[in-house]
């Protein structure tokens, strides 16, 4: 990782286990069963790690691809598909929109570390999945606030700005509905929370506040 890279974490989606604790589970809403569904999936077929920016991007004068990842701006809400699609993989190299299995696997690391720093299971999966505004920035979270944040809210196992903005995911098409995930502050978090994805028409997600999610895939040892 570059020094333009150093506000990357990386995401062990390939650590995802069956067997690990969080993972035995009986899902209880549908909420729950459809990311369960999607979890069995990714760890059955494979999945990478990949690096995922601690803060939501905002706008930037100085790079040639307009966005950067630091604290305390303002996000970069505003841009169609096309913008995101081309200012993601414009970053760095091979940096990208990530999709919705990476996503997934995502909320799903989120679960295992919120389950390895002692939160009991099923209050790890209902607040990543049905209702998460301890862990996010919506209309009914503590302290609330109707105006989106500046980047770098509310840390949670080691990420920033979890909800605040919805993300925006690689949908293969500007044509196609947007794909976005999690919630923005102006909604309730049991209607949009971090765990789910959304498609919503273009011309419905213009009135959203939106960033893209940008990710680096990981690259192995061997072939590094």
């Amino acid at each position: 990782m570059s020094e333009k890279d150093s506000a990357f974490v990386l995401v062990e989606a390939s650590k995802l286990s069956l067997d690990d604790k969080f993972m035995k589970y009986y899902p209880e809403t549908n909420n729950q069963r459809l990311l369960m569904r999607r979890l069995v999936d990714i760890i059955n077929k494979g999945i990478s790690d990949f690096y995922r920016p601690l803060y939501d991007p905002s706008f930037s004068d100085n790079d040639s691809c307009g966005i950067q990842f630091v604290t305390g701006q303002k996000p970069a809400m505003g841009k169609d598909y096309d913008w995101w699609k081309k200012a993601a993989e414009s970053f760095c190299e091979n940096s990208r929109l990530g999709n919705v299995e990476e996503y997934s696997a995502f909320a799903g690391v989120i679960i295992k570390k919120l389950v390895e720093r002692g939160w009991a299971v099923p209050t790890a999966w209902y607040v990543v999945c049905n209702d998460s505004h301890s862990i996010g920035r919506y209309r009914n979270s503590f302290n609330a606030s109707s105006l989106f944040a500046n980047t770098g809210t509310k840390e949670v196992c080691g990420f920033f700005d979890l909800a605040n903005t919805f993300k925006m995911l690689d949908s293969n098409s500007a044509e196609d509905d947007f794909i976005l995930a999690s919630g923005a502050v102006n909604f309730f978090a049991d209607n949009y929370p971090v765990a789910m994805v959304h498609k919503f028409k273009q011309d419905e997600a213009k009135y959203l506040g939106y960033v893209g999610w940008v990710i680096i895939p990981a690259i192995p040892k061997e072939v590094a």
